[in-house]
């Protein structure tokens, strides 16, 4: 065994709380040449199971091996993931989003807001979202991707309607007509002024650099992969994923 590859240096503490990745990956990691240790039939029935950790071994390569309280078998490195609790909205937030309009994506329920947190920093572009629905669509909780950025909700004070979203019943007909192309999505917006200005970004369209001057209330259509070949296309905003128990 290598000098590096010591129990410290295993990613998740033992009796720390860890999700075992969906079924779906673990399939995946049963092809040839994946890992040296693939995952059974047994432990791919557990995809998506929280679990502890009971133990921590390391193969005769340096593979680091772990034992789980309740699911069977050994498990490397790669077939889990970090587990975080979501809180439940907390009620000022939940009083809160009475007030926001939310976006659909399908049965996926979007509230874009402006969060401010206990800290005193404040961010224009929070998703909050329901944690059930939000796996379902995206398949991977935030905390474990690292294109996504992510929040606590305890770590809220206030939250307010977004000065950088498109109006619901825009960003709805986006969601409608679905994507553009594998993972991204291109529309246009028009504004009351006659301007437009292309987009182009993933899945999630809520929020948008408006030109200056120009914001929520200017928006009077949007029109759904144009832009492809417009050379002013920008990049949406960057954003936060804030998820909730409920």
């Amino acid at each position: 065994m290598t000098a590096d590859r010591i129990p410290q240096s295993a990613k998740f503490p033992i009796r720390s709380s860890v999700r075992i990745k969906g079924s779906g990956t673990l399939r995946a990691f049963q092809l040839p040449d994946r890992l040296r240790f693939p995952p059974s039939e047994e432990q791919v029935a557990c995809g998506g199971q929280t679990d502890l950790v009971r133990r921590i071994t390391f193969s005769v390569q340096g593979d680091v091996i772990y034992e789980l309280e309740s699911a069977p078998g050994m498990w490397q490195e790669q077939l889990l993931e970090k587990h975080v609790t979501y809180s439940p909205l907390p009620p000022h937030v939940q009083e809160a989003l009475k007030g926001i309009e939310p976006s659909h994506d399908g049965e996926l329920l979007y509230y874009p807001c402006r969060a401010v947190l206990k800290s005193g920093e404040a961010c224009d572009t929070v998703y909050i979202v329901s944690e059930n629905p939000y796996i379902k669509y995206w398949g991977v909780y935030p905390e474990n991707d690292r294109g996504k950025r992510w929040i606590k909700m305890e770590d809220i004070a206030e939250v307010a309607e977004s000065p950088l979203r498109l109006p619901a019943q825009f960003a709805n007909e986006i969601y409608r007509n679905g994507e553009s192309g594998m993972g991204y999505t291109i529309f246009t917006v028009v504004f009351s002024d006659g301007s437009r200005q292309a987009y182009g970004m993933g899945n999630a369209v809520d929020f948008v650099r408006y030109p200056n001057g120009k914001g929520p209330r200017n928006v009077v259509a949007v029109i759904p992969h144009e832009g492809r070949n417009d050379t002013t296309r920008v990049d949406g905003s960057d954003y936060c994923w804030c998820l909730y128990s409920a």
